[in-house]
């Protein structure tokens, strides 16, 4: 790092890429008394947990669990064990809290009285009620069977909708197929039989132009079962 002075006097500071890497701080010889102290404080932190969690709760705080790692790593410098660090540091700080908690007096429990059974005295009310939670869950689940059926149609929709010529696309023309499909869908059509039953006379249609009657645009016309007239107005 330096800093060169440029000519209106501004400073302008000037970095290096570090050659540091994380391969050279795990194997480099230069670092093994990094990993050294880094494995120590390691030892030393889980020291200072296992004295930290035998502290009774309403007792903890979070510059003890501080200060017990600190001695602990002190104590490993001076080659000592795990197991007697940690009996130390539990005898100077946890036994004098323990011993000072104040014994659990055996208090009798008083007599609780039977709560009072709950009675439906309005029955019409309550059948009423439960006629309307029926009611409720009955068409929730007949939303989310028209919701799968619609995301089935619109499918098969979109797939019929691209076989149909540019010049007669419309957005009412894939809302009518989506329609047919979801009927079709509702009477137990496999949507494969569907598409099968539509493509031909989808393409047959586009080829022919039918003439409707002067009150109606000119447009498409299919026929295919159950439906007679089929009717696809272009744009």
């Amino acid at each position: 790092m330096q800093f060169d002075l440029l000519h209106d006097g501004r400073a302008q500071l000037r970095t290096q890429k570090s050659s540091l890497t994380r391969r050279k701080v795990l194997y480099s010889p230069q670092f093994a008394r990094t990993r050294h102290n880094a494995a120590l404080m390691a030892k030393a932190a889980k020291i200072g947990s296992a004295v930290y969690n035998a502290l009774p709760e309403y007792w903890r705080q979070g510059w003890m669990y501080r200060s017990f790692t600190g001695e602990a790593r002190k104590m490993l410098g001076k080659r000592l064990g795990g197991d007697e660090i940690e009996q130390v540091l539990y005898q100077r700080y946890v036994e004098p809290v323990v011993s000072k908690q104040p014994a659990r007096e055996a208090i009798a429990a008083l007599p609780v009285q039977p709560k009072r059974a709950y009675r439906k005295q309005n029955a019409d009310y309550w059948r009423g009620k439960t006629l309307k939670s029926k009611r409720r869950k009955a068409h929730k689940q007949q939303v989310l069977y028209n919701a799968g059926i619609l995301g089935r149609a619109s499918r098969i929709g979109s797939a019929l909708y691209a076989r149909i010529p540019l010049r007669c696309r419309c957005r009412s023309c894939y809302q009518q197929l989506t329609a047919w499909a979801m009927q079709l869908l509702r009477d137990d059509w496999d949507e494969a039989d569907i598409l099968a039953g539509f493509c031909p006379r989808l393409q047959k249609a586009s080829q022919q132009r039918a003439i409707l009657p002067k009150s109606q645009k000119p447009g498409i016309v299919l026929s295919f079962m159950p439906m007679d007239n089929i009717i696809l107005l272009p744009p």
